[in-house]
């Protein structure tokens, strides 16, 4: 549980929210990029890790009280929390970004540092600082040639942007005297930083970095951070990230750059390659702030502006707020069912709660929010970290009766409910109703028992006829070749239009079964599969055996359709189990 603190001036008492703790003077510096929420011991109580930019710091929070602190080696940009093994005994690594460098903590101690892939060199700075390498053109001819290079439209280096701005020809000799010798390299750093996930939506899942650059490119790096699987070039340099989905299955990321522009980059047909959709959201204003829910990007402009875009590039709808956003987050609660919210800090103090469109509820605050992080903190599943601009401190928990669904200011009964109900008159025709049923209460009643009898009987043989066909999915019969308890389980993964169908097939018999057909029947109007059927070899009793079908959907408009999969018996012409599949609408291939 968190501490209280002794004083505060926020209010208790502030909606779905609940107050846990508030420090004025922890003299934080972070932006939400820097703040994360870890399980770092593995004993399900999670802890707060602020990247302080004010003096380069790793701080730990448990509970209300720095724990330790650590310090950085560079400027920090981005941290996040990923893990490297499927080992339930695996502890997540932190992934610090700063300059050209992401720092990777183990057990908040240094063990590895990943060094971004150095620039292409213009070809025309490069031959100069060639020339005056070799001494065939001296500091300041080089400095003029550097000048021509620039005005041509050719792309500077830092050493060339260095030397053009010096103004004193002695300095400007004793620096190309500084440079020989050594290899001309161009770095770049990390503008933005995220986690995908591998192949399991979890929070200990296997997760790669997704890094931004400052010369356009969008890095996915492998689990263990030491080298890239991934990269697309983007025509800006990006500054905020999206990622969902998973990489090994399918995955998205939206990206907000520099131009004032959403770009989506998406996995391709082949495991290791990103395609950059040609859907461009074109903002009015810059973006400071993105967040993905479902198919929904919601992204807050310069101009207090939230608005709402489809994945496609449809704009939903946007929502004027009273003040420019500083920093939003989702909020994620899962109770009897999922239910996601926008959480959006205002300039002006405010704290609002969105539902979709829908304000929930606002929360005023005595400093402007400009970083927050939404998860478990300690062992209380909805918590949110909120720092402001003086360097304040503040923790708040979701109430467990809190209801995101809609806004407070509808809550409650309707005004028609104290309104009483006009109850007609007793017509002629319900006497002689009432009368009729108590004359034949019998009859009816034996009417009613036989007609209920004959729907049992009706139902009982539909459920045999499904079971003896193979249509159910378990089988307790082999339609004349002995008995089996066979169970086929089948699972749906992918967006579209490329689906996975993944089939869980177990033998619950005490024999084994051997050379068991499996075939896949679909229209060929809306689905193409590569392998339609197989063999099974063997299955052992007590054993699942798992099996991947690939799927995709071949129809322009992207319809959905039913696919059984059905198991064949050998020894006789009645399916053994089958199952249908219920396909969910593809998504466009977008050219």
């Amino acid at each position: 549980m968190l501490g209280t603190a002794a004083k505060s001036s926020i209010p208790r008492k502030d909606g779905p929210w609940l107050h846990a703790w508030h420090d004025p003077v922890a003299s934080i510096k972070a932006k939400s990029e820097c703040v994360r929420l870890v399980d770092l011991n593995g004993d399900s109580s999670n802890i707060l890790l602020v990247a302080d930019e004010r003096d380069k710091k790793m701080r730990v929070y448990k509970g209300t009280s720095v724990v330790s602190e650590h310090q950085l080696l560079d400027q920090p940009v981005s941290m996040c929390v990923f893990y490297t093994s499927d080992s339930s005994s695996s502890t997540p690594a932190i992934g610090i970004a700063g300059g050209p460098y992401v720092f990777i903590y183990r057990h908040l101690r240094p063990y590895f540092k990943f060094t971004l892939p150095f620039v292409d060199l213009d070809p025309q700075d490069e031959s100069i600082w060639a020339e005056m390498d070799s001494g065939n053109v001296d500091a300041e001819a080089g400095w003029q040639m550097l000048q021509q290079a620039r005005d041509s439209g050719a792309v500077m280096s830092s050493w060339s942007l260095d030397l053009l701005s010096m103004e004193d020809e002695m300095a400007r000799a004793q620096y190309v005297a500084g440079k020989r010798g050594v290899e001309h390299k161009q770095h770049t750093v990390v503008t933005c930083m995220e986690t995908l996930r591998k192949d399991t939506d979890a929070e200990d899942a296997v997760s790669s970095l997704v890094i931004g650059t400052e010369n356009n490119q969008v890095l996915i790096l492998d689990p263990s951070g030491a080298k890239v699987i991934c990269h697309a070039s983007l025509p800006s340099t990006p500054s905020i990230l999206a990622v969902t989905g998973l990489y090994d299955i399918e995955w998205r990321i939206v990206v907000a750059c520099r131009d004032g522009k959403l770009y989506t980059i998406k996995s391709g047909e082949m495991k290791g390659q990103a395609v950059v959709q040609g859907t461009v959201i074109e903002l009015e204003t810059q973006p400071n702030a993105l967040a993905r829910i479902e198919k929904s990007i919601y992204v807050t402009t310069m101009d207090a502006q939230l608005s709402c875009y489809h994945i496609k590039g449809r704009k939903l709808f946007s929502v004027a707020l009273p003040a420019p956003a500083a920093c939003m987050g989702v909020a994620k609660i899962s109770r009897s069912r999922v239910v996601e919210a926008l959480i959006a800090s205002l300039t002006n103090g405010e704290v609002r709660l969105y539902n979709g469109k829908h304000l929930i509820h606002v929360m005023q605050f005595d400093d402007v929010v400009v970083a927050m992080r939404w998860g478990q903190m300690g062992r209380e599943q909805n918590s949110c970290a909120f720092i402001g601009r003086s360097g304040s401190l503040t923790l708040k928990m979701m109430s467990r009766q809190a209801n995101l669904e809609k806004s407070g200011a509808d809550s409650g009964p309707p005004a028609e409910q104290d309104m009483p109900l006009r109850v007609p008159k007793k017509t002629k025709l319900y006497v002689e109703q009432s009368e009729r049923e108590v004359d034949n209460a019998i009859h009816m009643h034996r009417v009613f028992q036989r007609d209920l009898c004959k729907l049992r009987l009706t139902t009982a043989r539909s459920y045999v006829k499904i079971i003896t066909s193979g249509e159910a999915g378990v089988s307790t019969g082999g339609g004349g070749g002995g008995v089996t308890n066979v169970r086929l389980n089948a699972q749906v993964m992918g967006l579209g239009p490329f689906f996975k169908i993944k089939l869980d097939v177990t033998n619950g018999g005490g024999k084994p079964l051997s050379d068991m057909p499996i075939c896949v029947s679909y229209n060929p109007e809306i689905y193409r599969c590569e392998k339609p059927s197989w063999t099974v070899p063997m299955l052992l009793p007590n054993v699942t055996c798992t099996y991947e079908v690939s799927v995709k959907c071949i129809h322009e408009e992207g319809a959905a359709d039913a696919i059984r999969v059905i198991l064949v018996n050998p020894n006789s012409s009645v399916p053994l189990v089958s199952g249908l599949v219920n396909m969910p609408i593809s998504e466009l291939l977008e050219d």
